[in-house]
């Protein structure tokens, strides 16, 4: 009888499905996230949508700008899986976290600008110098600590979108941003003005580490058994290459290499 207990079981958790839709705002992030008129696509709900298939879960993707994603699955709980986020402190306080890949943030400005600094305390010092940065966007506590400090010194913009960001270096009204250079390679290839080669430097920042980057799942919307079934289907697709297939997918070979460390 235990065996055939154990069998039932077995059997039960193999057939597991998500016990309702599960709701996923989707913010136009670049190629990570595509927002059209055709629906919602990029790196990251293609392959959601592959991972849940396997899971037997269905999927919601209301359309919605970064910070209400943040909000909807943090503060209001109307959301239950916020992606790709990066991991920080507060959020680990309120989601769970499923460790997906390791982006790297660089310091980006324009190719004709004076050299920039190479590390967190001479961008600190260097008080002239004034940055452009998506509003709510985390790459884990040393870039938050950073945005507070530049924030308090009045000399960062916050904006909406990455193409916002583009047309402000462009344009001279700031002088540097922090992000992964995929994720403004995309931003500049989806808009009208696309990127020329080298008009960007990309430079890495001594004492800003990889972002560790992934899912955050709502402990206050899903259930722990649906808690579970997706964290386990995403840890499985990511670490066999499925993920990393699908960025490639979207992005040229060198970009990947550059920035994406699976996890």
């Amino acid at each position: 009888m235990a065996v055939s207990a154990a069998l039932i079981l077995g059997a039960s958790l193999s057939h597991a499905v998500c016990s309702r839709a599960i709701v996923v705002p989707a913010a136009p992030t670049g190629f990570n996230v595509k927002v059209t008129d055709e629906g919602v696509s990029g790196v990251y709900p293609d392959w959601l949508r592959e991972v849940s298939r396997k899971a037997g879960c269905q999927l919601q993707f209301p359309v919605v700008p970064r910070a209400r994603a943040d909000s909807m699955t943090f503060v209001s709980h109307q959301a239950d899986i916020l992606i790709p986020a990066s991991q920080n402190q507060e959020r680990d306080q309120k989601a769970q976290f499923v460790h997906l890949v390791n982006l790297t943030p660089t310091l980006i400005t324009l190719s004709t600008a004076p050299l920039p600094p190479k590390d967190l305390r001479s961008l600190v010092e260097r008080s002239k110098l004034r940055g452009a940065l998506v509003r709510s966007y985390s790459w884990g506590d040393e870039y938050d600590a950073l945005v507070q400090k530049l924030n308090d010194d009045n000399r960062v913009d916050f904006v909406n979108d990455l193409g916002t960001v583009g047309r402000m270096l462009r344009a001279g009204r700031v002088d540097f941003t922090i992000l992964p250079p995929t994720l403004l390679h995309s931003a500049l290839q989806t808009t009208a003005d696309v990127a020329q080669s080298g008009e960007f430097r990309f430079s890495p920042v001594i004492g800003l580490p990889k972002s560790r980057v992934g899912a955050y799942l709502s402990r206050q919307t899903l259930s722990q058994t649906d808690m579970d079934l997706l964290s386990n289907a995403m840890v499985k697709s990511a670490r066999d290459g499925s993920l990393r297939a699908v960025f490639e997918k979207y992005y040229p070979m060198e970009v990947v290499a550059a920035d994406i460390v699976n996890n």
